[in-house]
């Protein structure tokens, strides 16, 4: 296959666009970024794989931005005996039409003429090689699987020297293969090998037949349990209903011993409440006895509660009257101390003035320095600012007067050369006048040559006047020169110099004055560092107000550090003192509020003990005490007696066990109670399996039992069928791709020694490489050192997938080979490399055909015979 031509119209980007492709050779298609170079093989595959009339994305993707036309796409191909001329529109307008020139004359449109392409194409062009042996950019620069070529193939075996039956052709070999694959897709997945299609269609059949096999068995053995539950609960049931009948005997036995009970707990009831009427009527006279005891004991307290309150209150005013003395003799000795504390603190305030008044002195002579520099620094800065304002000059001034002298020295040399010259002689004694172009006039010594770069007048007074008018290349040379020199004439005009010299040194002056400013500045900013100079101004005139003009110090100002000594020794004293005296005072207090707790509790005592007399005497009044005794000796006897009531009745109680009689009673009823719903249940239940039994003994379980054991035993039958005949598919696939790897094993040797042949041009002659039995690249060796493809840095990579395509393109036979098309690719490769593999596409274009798409087309201006074509 072989693209001659490909023209683009409103495609994406591109309004027009056609380009020629050499045959045989390296076409360039060079443009920059964004030019549409990409769109071109991507028109190329829509016009050979899509309709016209399609509505996919990849056609609405091409349609221009804001033109209403349609994306039109025209190539000029030849494939096998075929050349024709290939056109289609897309989005607007759809059309197709096919114009065959060869082998004979042709013309079809529609889809007639797509139908003839895709037929063309298909007997004609190997579409995988054709896919395979283009390199886009952005993508895998690996070369993809290249061992289902036939293409390839046929190429292979003849240069490895194989002789091939007609029989044993690839296409042969891969229509018998596809058979085979065709035949084992019914029965396994392509991908996993699992049962698929057919026997994945027979092993579900026999699913569903061991699945009703095994519900129908589920059903009969569900049967035959309801039949054996059935008996049991027969059995269950008639149990249950002789132990009902048993227990309600029972019952009415332990009924009529309960009712005999019930008088035994009846008189046990009476005694134990004779006996606690007793207790509580004892409990009470005990309680009126202790009551008068106790009451007599407080009465004692109260008494000695006084006694002692009454000594404590008279200890404790002998103690407040030795207080108050001392107190009155530490408050004296607190006042003398306070006055000297308060002569002293005046003493330090002084001390601390006059201290303060040194230290502002001092701060201010400080000051003073200070800003004496400033002013003194900010003078000269003034003065520097002052000589860079009086040039307003700088070096861009002097880069332009240089430039505009050096455009006046070019031009006057371009001038000078190109000018013609004039040499006068004075031959006698008159004067020779010479007047130059800018009419500059001169005399004219024994010999003088001028240049002619204007017209020059030679004048001999009296005798003879020559002009001498330069040529046209010299008047426009001469009138360059005028206008270099009045432009420099102005500059130096505008900037009030005669001269460029006398301009740079007004400039350098200006520098040296910047530099002395930026100095002075950085001077200024140490001696200020981060203050502020109007705030240093204004705390020196008020440090000058405050000192005044006289640095004299009183003699009667006493020492800081002696007065404030004495001052902290007077406050010691006086908080000592004052501490001393605070604790005198709440000492006295805590005195005088004890002495009237106590008063007041004396008085308390006083009062609870004339009332504890008059209870006292209440309960003597009330009751004598020798009744209380004999009353309380009648009341014990009569506790004796009702406890020995109630001891006989608990032993009557006892014998009859009424615990035991209870319990057998509760059980009894229980067992009556719980047996009647169990045996209704056990009924119901009962009649329920007879039913279910009945039914499904009615339904025909049996006989679907038996239909699902024959349908098992067919699905058996056929899975082994199906999965004798899917055996015998992958038995034979199996062998058919072992032969085809066997085959696939001897290309490599011809394709790796066609890469390394190129290769050895790019990486040198101590390459070898690796390539596996898909004709893919694994390894690269380099002076001894191996390194996985996938491990290479991306030029490598990009330059092993170049040359791979180019040596599959020479290997396979013209009739059969398809371009060699590169988009972007190189530019990751070294000056070195970028020439071998400049080499390589030369080579590889003398027998095929090669398509370069660049941006840089200086990466492939080494290769030979290459055509340049711009975009």
């Amino acid at each position: 296959m072989k693209l001659h031509r490909l023209r683009l119209s409103n495609f994406r980007g591109i309004v027009e666009r056609e380009i020629e492709f050499a045959a045989v050779g390296v076409t360039v298609v060079e443009g920059a970024n964004e030019a549409g170079k990409s769109s071109m093989i991507e028109a190329l595959d829509l016009l050979l794989e899509v309709r016209s009339d399609s509505k996919s994305s990849r056609v609405r993707a091409v349609a221009p931005a804001g033109v209403d036309a349609g994306s039109l796409v025209e190539a000029d191909i030849s494939c096998g005996r075929y050349r024709f001329t290939y056109t289609k529109q897309y989005n607007r307008g759809a059309r197709t039409e096919l114009v065959i020139h060869e082998p004979a004359p042709e013309q079809l449109s529609g889809r007639t003429a797509h139908d003839k392409v895709s037929e063309i194409l298909d007997s004609t062009v190997d579409m995988g090689l054709f896919k395979a042996l283009r390199l886009m950019q952005s993508a895998d620069p690996s070369v993809g699987d290249l061992s289902g070529s036939s293409a390839l193939s046929r190429a292979l075996d003849a240069a490895g020297g194989s002789a091939r039956s007609e029989a044993d052709d690839s296409a042969g070999n891969s229509a018998l293969l596809a058979r085979v694959r065709s035949e084992y897709d019914r029965y396994f997945t392509a991908t996993t090998g699992r049962p698929s299609r057919e026997l994945s269609l027979a092993a579900a059949d026999l699913a569903a037949a061991e699945l009703r096999h095994e519900e129908m068995a589920a059903v009969m053995a569900e049967i035959a349990k309801d039949s054996a539950r059935l008996d049991s609960l027969t059995v269950s049931r008639r149990e249950v209903a002789n132990s009902v009948e048993l227990a309600s005997v029972e019952l009415a036995e332990l009924s009529h011993e309960r009712e005999q009970a019930a008088g035994l707990q009846a008189r046990r009831h009476d005694a134990e409440r004779s006996a606690r009427l007793v207790d509580q009527e004892l409990s009470l006279l005990d309680r009126d006895h202790s009551a008068r005891a106790d009451i007599d004991r407080q009465i004692a307290d109260r008494g000695r509660g006084i006694d002692d309150s009454e000594q404590a209150c008279a200890d404790l005013r002998t103690h407040l009257e030795g207080c108050v003395r001392e107190a009155e003799e530490v408050d004296g000795r607190l006042a003398d101390a306070r006055l000297f504390d308060v002569d002293a603190t005046e003493r330090v305030v002084i001390a601390r003035m006059s201290a303060r008044l040194d230290g502002a002195r001092a701060r201010h002579r400080e000051l003073v320095g200070i800003l004496d520099r400033v002013d003194q620094v900010q003078a000269e800065l003034a003065g520097a600012r002052r000589d860079v304002a009086a040039t307003p000059y700088g070096s861009n001034d002097i880069t332009v007067a240089d430039g505009l002298s050096n455009d006046v020295d070019i031009a006057r040399a371009h001038s000078e050369a190109a000018a013609a010259t004039i040499t006068v002689t004075r031959l006698g004694d008159q004067d020779v006048e010479l007047v130059g172009p800018v009419g500059d006039s001169v005399r004219a010594a024994d010999n003088t040559e001028v240049a002619v770069t204007g017209e020059t007048v030679v004048e001999v007074a009296g005798v003879v006047r020559v002009v001498v008018s330069p040529g046209a290349e010299s008047a426009t040379l001469a009138h360059r020169l005028t206008q270099a020199q009045r432009a420099l004439a102005d500059f130096l005009s505008e900037r009030d110099v005669t001269d460029v010299a006398e301009l740079r040194a007004l400039v350098r002056r200006r520098e040296r004055a910047e530099r002395t400013a930026l100095a002075l500045q950085s001077q200024l900013a140490g001696i200020l560092g981060d203050r502020d100079e109007e705030a240093l101004r204004a705390e020196c005139s008020e440090l000058a107000a405050r000192v005044g003009v006289s640095d004299d110090r009183s003699e009667d100002v006493p020492d800081l550090a002696q007065a404030e000594r004495a001052s902290n020794l007077a406050a010691a004293a006086v908080a000592r003192l004052a501490e001393e005296a605070a604790e005198l005072r709440s000492r006295r207090r805590g005195l005088e509020t004890e002495i009237r707790r106590l008063d007041d509790s004396v008085d308390e005592l006083r009062r609870q003990r004339d009332e504890l007399q008059a209870q006292r005497a209440e309960l003597a009044a009330a009751t004598d005490e020798v009744d209380l005794d004999s009353r309380r000796r009648e009341l014990a006897d009569l506790v004796v007696a009702a406890r020995q009531t109630l001891a006989d009745v608990d032993t009557q109680i006892a014998d009859a066990d009424l615990e035991s009689l209870e319990m057998q009673y509760s059980n009894k009823a229980a067992v009556v109670e719980q047996g009647q719903p169990k045996l209704a249940a056990l009924t119901d239940e009962i009649n329920e399996l007879r039913t279910r039994i009945d039914i499904r003994r009615d339904d025909g379980k049996l006989d679907q039992f038996h239909r699902a054991a024959t349908e098992l035993d067919g699905a058996r039958a056929e899975y082994s069928r199906v999965q004798t005949r899917a055996n015998a598919v992958a038995l034979l696939m199996q062998t058919l791709e072992r032969h085809r790897d066997n085959t696939r094993r001897r290309y490599v040797a011809p394709f790796s020694g066609q890469i390394l042949r190129l290769g050895k041009v790019v990486f040198g002659s101590s390459l070898q490489v690796g390539v596996d039995e898909d004709l893919r690249i694994t390894t690269r060796t380099l002076d001894g050192v191996t390194v996985d493809h996938e491990a290479l840095s991306g030029g490598a990579k990009e330059q092993l997938g170049i040359i791979s395509r180019l040596a599959c393109a020479m290997l396979v036979d013209p009739v059969d080979g398809v371009p060699v098309i590169i988009d972007d690719a190189l530019g990751y490769t070294d000056p070195g490399r970028l020439a071998g593999m400049a080499a390589v596409l030369g080579h590889a274009g003398r027998q095929t055909q090669v398509i370069v798409l660049t941006c840089t087309p200086a990466r492939y201006s080494g290769v030979g015979g290459a055509q340049l074509v711009a975009v």
